[in-house]
């Protein structure tokens, strides 16, 4: 508790006529305090007469005016002090932020009330153990009123929390929502209840249902949600490497996908093939792991996009193939993959699959007379590599499942 200043004076002044110097004082302090803060904080920096300045003012008004009582009437309860900073403490909390920002805020105000104090000390001639003795209490009670503030923040800290990441959640889905909403609601929501700045451009990152996360490595703009049945995250802007890092510390461990970077109302889509990514590691096409860039994947992505027509265009181009056993009939289609796909010498692909070269040559004149002209179509060619190679990696997948791949 504020101690007590023992009564003295010089030229007949007493303790009490510097006191009551010092709150004739009052309002030329509490706006010295109010217009320097806003100058100093952006964030405390708003429209005048809104909520901000509102709390601002009256809170620097009572905790001014509640040292100069606390130093004339010792034994005073502090009630409205405690109070009045408990609930700047909880109101910082709500907001998001942590006490750096009223830390400064009170030293700002501090170091005004010390020079006006020493101003009107010289002035009037007060003598210097009434000085030093007023600004020991200065010190005195601005640690009992940080002390309050503090206690106010921890106890609104864990229900603010839980309420902003709740928030946050929202806005995740409400910028992930099919069809897309109006831009403006985004906007309102990402305002008015979250402080969220609205990013040009977004990362999507599509993470396994049980995959480990470690939340407190996430930077406090990240998107969040890692209840549902499909997690993800949503990272403002483009992969830095200070965001790798971020994510990595994250997501160690995890099976996820790091999704193309796009403008915000196209997020929808980057979570989307992102998410058909992960589906792919987890069939085996594609190697899983953490952080998987979905920029790697993309052409594997489209080519496995619809797999009954994956089957149909295969139907279709190997049919005349369909006569041959299984075992000369898997034979012809490798033999034709690397043609087509490589377009590389009987030699080069005789190496790759460590068969002669002059079987290389028989098996391509016996390709040539059971499909006729159609290699030599540009178009017909075109669709034959792609539907190759969408049977080599659906065939991974058959691989990883059940040992024998089909075509």
């Amino acid at each position: 508790m504020t101690q007590a200043l023992e009564l003295s004076g010089t030229s007949g002044t007493h303790f009490a006529d510097f006191i009551d110097l010092l709150r004739a004082e009052l309002p030329d302090v509490t706006r010295e305090v109010v217009a320097e803060i806003r100058k100093s904080i952006p964030e405390y920096n708003r429209p005048a007469d809104s909520a901000y300045d509102q709390i601002l003012r009256i809170s620097t008004e009572i905790l001014l005016a509640g040292f100069l009582q606390s130093v004339a009437e010792p034994g005073e309860p502090t009630t409205q002090r405690d109070e009045t900073c408990r609930a700047v403490g909880q109101f910082e909390a709500i907001e998001g932020r942590n006490l750096d920002h009223l830390q400064s805020a009170s030293r700002i105000a501090f170091h005004i009330a010390w020079r006006r104090t020493v101003i009107i000390a010289e002035r009037e001639e007060i003598p210097t153990s009434i000085v030093s003795s007023t600004v020991d209490a200065m010190l005195v009670y601005l640690e009992e009123a940080v002390a309050q503030i503090r206690l106010g923040h921890q106890q609104a800290s864990g229900h603010a929390d839980v309420r902003r990441r709740e928030e946050r959640r929202r806005l995740l889905h409400l910028i992930l929502q099919q069809p897309a909403v109006v831009p403006e609601a985004i906007e309102e929501l990402a305002r008015a209840t979250c402080w969220w700045p609205l990013p040009e451009e977004a990362t999507l990152i599509a993470v396994h249902p049980e995959a480990p996360c470690t939340r407190a490595a996430l930077d406090t703009d990240v998107l969040v949600d890692l209840d549902s049945a499909e997690p993800c995250m949503l990272v403002p802007g483009p992969l830095t490497e200070a965001r790798h890092a971020m994510l990595r510390a994250a997501l160690s461990d995890a099976s996820c996908v790091v999704g193309l970077t796009v403008p915000l109302e196209r997020a929808t889509h980057s979570l989307r093939w992102a998410r058909r990514v992960l589906e792919l590691a987890e069939e085996g096409i594609i190697r899983d792991g953490s952080l998987i860039p979905c920029r790697d994947h993309l052409m594997t992505m489209w080519l496995l996009s619809d797999p009954p027509l994956v089957e149909e265009l295969t139907r279709h181009h190997l049919e005349p193939l369909r006569g041959m056993s299984d075992g000369q009939r898997r034979r012809m289609v490798e033999t034709l993959a690397e043609a087509v796909t490589t377009r590389s010498t009987a030699v080069d692909i005789g190496e790759r699959l460590k068969i002669h070269p002059q079987t290389v040559r028989y098996r391509l004149r016996q390709l040539e007379s059971y499909m006729g002209d159609s290699l030599e179509d540009d178009d017909t060619r075109f669709s034959l590599d792609a539907t190759l190679r969408a049977l080599h990696l659906r065939n991974r997948r058959t691989l990883g499942r059940r040992g024998t791949p089909h075509t």
